[in-house]
């Protein structure tokens, strides 16, 4: 059964079902449940979607007010057209399914496709994960009442297992982590229309190992490689279409030459007009890092779009490799955190004030197990003697360097548990 890709067995033993998100005890309960009707309808679910993505279009440029029918006829010119979905929140692309893969491969080979003037761009329909969410649930846990906590982790054996258990109880639900993972994925989709060869990357909160629920999923978009796309076009000009950067919506702007509040304020045009569900868009170009921040209103995620934040990017993966490090980091990070808050030393209601926030109090904890003795993580010197030539980064005149891989650091040789940790730092131990 492990060699069944959307099978993963456990840490503390039983297996899990990635594709109907189902945990079996054992061998022969993942068997009856790979074997039942579940399994395999959402199996063929997953198939015909993958089937419809490979004979399938990503189609923008045309014309507001373009109708379905009106696409329809156009490719029917390469092969029968089965469906055409049209973005009804914007208008500003389709997805038109052909009926073979054979009429997809015809139309991509069109070197330049026009409608009622306006010429078409068209690329191959970008191939999702397959995601499946049980009907009628919400992709947001409910509020964990401090009474409801209280009662949870009073069924723990031991304060070890009530800082594991507190770990489970606040970070991200698989739900909240597929609902971003598909939020960036919308985003990566609409951005490359207009910034071909951008990545959007998130960094920050949700992906940094100390993610909370109803954290603000923080983006960075990357248009290093757009500029150099444009760069290139600019220098050795190709005749007819393609797919570089002369084919974007945007190609008759120089983004090297553009002034930042002036990207900003495309990211957030294309924010409101062409990605769906999105609200509230704001471009703060005066912030210390400046964003474009929105919310999206299906999942009720708060967000933040930046153009030039590395060091973020980088601060992030130093973040995860703290986390992946030792098994000790999370629960300490989780318990001092929801110990400051009630305590009345942290969570700014609106984000700024004079407490502390779940960022200060993580560097807290990670310069704390720094300095115990032995110590449980390498200090950020260490790390860099460790990084190797591909991890070295200076960014700002600031020296990132640090191993990417975990495996590269030495095993902890202090021995004291998550608890005992704990009450050395509330003692002053060292």
């Amino acid at each position: 059964a492990l060699a069944d890709p959307d099978v993963e067995a456990l840490p503390r033993g039983g297996f899990r079902c990635r594709l109907c998100q189902v945990s079996a005890a054992n061998r022969p309960s993942l068997t009856e449940h790979l074997r039942g009707k579940k399994h395999r309808r959402l199996r063929s679910l997953r198939a015909e979607r993958r089937a419809q993505e490979q004979r399938s279009l990503f189609v923008s440029g045309f014309a507001r007010g373009t109708s379905g029918e009106e696409l329809s006829e156009y490719f029917g010119a390469f092969g029968e057209v089965a469906a055409v979905v049209m973005d009804k929140e914007k208008g500003a692309y389709a997805i038109v399914e052909l009926q073979d893969a054979a009429s997809r491969e015809r139309a991509l080979a069109e070197p330049q496709h026009s409608l009622a003037g306006h010429r078409l761009r068209v690329r191959p329909r970008e191939q999702k994960v397959f995601a499946y969410g049980p009907a009628g649930r919400s992709s947001h846990r409910d509020p964990l009442s401090p009474g409801r906590l209280e009662q949870v982790l009073w069924q723990a054996s031991d304060v070890d297992s009530q800082m594991s258990q507190l770990v489970g109880l606040l970070e991200l639900s698989e739900d909240e982590r597929r609902v971003r993972h598909l939020l960036v994925t919308l985003f990566q989709e609409v951005f490359t229309e207009f910034f071909p060869g951008c990545t959007i990357v998130p960094f920050g909160s949700s992906v940094n190992g100390f993610d909370t629920r109803g954290c603000d999923l923080d983006l960075l978009l990357d248009l290093e490689p757009t500029k150099s796309l444009q760069a290139s076009s600019q220098a050795t000009p190709r005749a007819g279409s393609g797919s570089g950067a002369e084919d974007s919506m945007l190609s008759d702007i120089d983004l090297a030459a553009t002034p930042a509040p002036e990207v900003l304020e495309l990211v957030a045009t294309v924010l409101r007009r062409c990605v769906p569900g999105v609200r509230r868009v704001r471009a703060v170009p005066t912030a210390r890092r400046p964003v474009v921040k929105f919310c999206h209103k299906q999942s009720g995620l708060a967000g933040d779009i930046s153009i030039d934040n590395r060091l973020a990017l980088l601060n992030t993966r130093y973040l995860q490799l703290c986390a992946e490090a030792d098994e000790r980091v999370r629960p300490l990070v989780y318990a001092v955190r929801l110990w400051a808050k009630q305590q009345g030393l942290a969570g700014n209601p609106a984000g700024g004030g004079p407490l502390l926030n779940n960022y200060a109090l993580t560097l807290l904890v990670l310069f704390f197990l720094q300095t115990r003795s032995p110590p449980v993580l390498p200090t950020v010197a260490q790390l860099r003697d460790l990084a190797g030539d591909e991890d070295r980064t200076v960014v700002c005149g600031w020296d990132c360097s640090f191993p990417r891989d975990v495996a590269l650091l030495e095993p902890s040789t202090n021995t004291e548990s998550s608890c005992e940790c704990w009450a050395g730092g509330e003692t002053g131990g060292t």
